[in-house]
């Protein structure tokens, strides 16, 4: 019987982690056939894409009531396509509002339910843990401390390294390249600017991000703006933000976005403002000097001071366990904030040199590469699908 198995990813990150997951696991498994929510990630990957990750890709509750229908015709999709495919394992990454009422439905119908990047459980909602208990098979977490919080509360759980590392880094020798690549020939400061990978994330940060580059193109005339822009949202999005913040496309000055390359602008990059996410981690582990900031909606960002319970809000940080990059939330992510922890890394001596030391920390805390591998041999263990021999390694 031919082994099937439907993945779940609901925003960027998750795509990308899925992505890198179903290549290890079709390696391993070469007759496996993968149903899928996501994007380009798990399409490359060999999965049938049956609801777009766009559908999904939405964050905050009241934004998350205006997008209701949708979202309940993608749930009602991926379950039709479980009953019509014989599906009996399920893989669900993240994402964990729909995600975990999805697994209810699921553990209703017999399939085995894998989930692949912990909700931040420890951060808020930690009555959640029940939940999880009772509907996840296995957890697969990407840092050893939600192995301890999960092992506490009676989850199975395996910790395998962070998938992030399973891919090589531009070092600095390359870095020159990139910008020549980018941006031409020259000398001068390079800002990458990161307003997320969701359309409300670009939509509240990116104007900001613009006005921040413009003061400091007013201090420092020659610096230079990069944008990875998402492949999973138009260009449109960025362009029109670009435009009312008096800035065309191809003007000397103006930001020049690379679709799909996230980690070699950040790499190009002297310093970066970066949507709080796991492109905050993907940043520091490139070692270039950032400044996380978020905004939500304000009534969702007033739901969720009340829930979290944790000391900061970039990976970076939380991982560290200190605050090495500094975080601007809400009413301190304004264009004058930005700015000026900008200026600060670029022009204080010793800044920019103190931050990368304080980031190089990061790959002795998250393991080493290989996570995906040893993930998808778990997962194909665990559910029992017959694969035949396959090779031990990467060739």
């Amino acid at each position: 019987m031919t082994p099937r198995v439907l993945v779940v990813a609901g925003e960027a990150s998750g795509d990308h982690h899925g992505g890198r997951l179903l290549s290890e696991m079709t390696r391993l498994c070469p007759d496996l056939e993968c149903f899928a929510a996501g994007g380009p990630a798990l399409e490359k990957a060999g999965a049938r894409i049956v609801v777009p990750m766009e559908r999904l890709n939405v964050i905050g509750f009241f934004e998350v009531v205006s997008r209701l229908p949708q979202i309940t015709r993608a749930y009602r999709t991926l379950l039709d396509t479980v009953q019509k495919n014989g599906i009996g394992a399920a893989i669900l990454i993240d994402f964990p509002d729909f995600n975990l009422l999805l697994a209810r439905a699921l553990k209703r119908r017999g399939v085995r339910v894998y989930y692949y990047v912990s909700p931040q459980l420890w951060a808020w909602r930690k009555g959640r843990v029940r939940t999880i208990r009772r509907l996840v098979d296995h957890m697969f977490v990407i840092f050893p401390f939600e192995a301890d919080f999960y092992r506490d509360h009676g989850v199975p759980v395996t910790y395998a390294g962070h998938p992030l590392l399973d891919s090589p880094f531009p070092d600095l020798s390359e870095k020159e390249a990139l910008r020549r690549e980018m941006l031409g020939e020259g000398e001068y400061p390079v800002v990458a600017l990161a307003p997320g990978s969701r359309k409300g994330e670009v939509g509240r940060l990116y104007p900001r991000m613009l006005a921040a580059y413009a003061l400091l193109r007013k201090r420092i005339p020659t610096i230079r703006a990069l944008v990875p822009e998402s492949p999973s949202l138009p260009e449109s999005l960025y362009r029109e933000r670009e435009v009312s913040a008096g800035f065309t496309a191809g003007e000397p000055g103006s930001p020049v976005r690379v679709r799909g390359r996230f980690r070699e602008v950040i790499s190009a990059a002297d310093c970066a403002l970066v949507a709080s996410g796991t492109a905050t981690l993907e940043t520091g582990l490139a070692g270039t000097p950032m400044v996380v900031v978020y905004a939500l909606n304000e009534g969702t960002y007033r739901i969720a001071r009340a829930l979290v319970k944790v000391p900061a809000i970039g990976m970076v940080n939380l991982v560290s366990g200190r605050t090495v990059v500094p975080e601007l939330i809400q009413e301190e992510a304004s264009p004058e904030r930005m700015a000026e922890e900008i200026l600060r890394i670029l022009e204080e001596p010793g800044r920019s040199e103190s931050l990368r030391r304080d980031l190089s920390g990061l790959r002795e805390i998250m393991g080493a590469p290989g996570a995906s591998e040893r993930i998808a041999r778990r997962i194909l263990d665990l559910a029992g699908f017959d694969c035949g021999p396959v090779s031990s390694s990467h060739p």
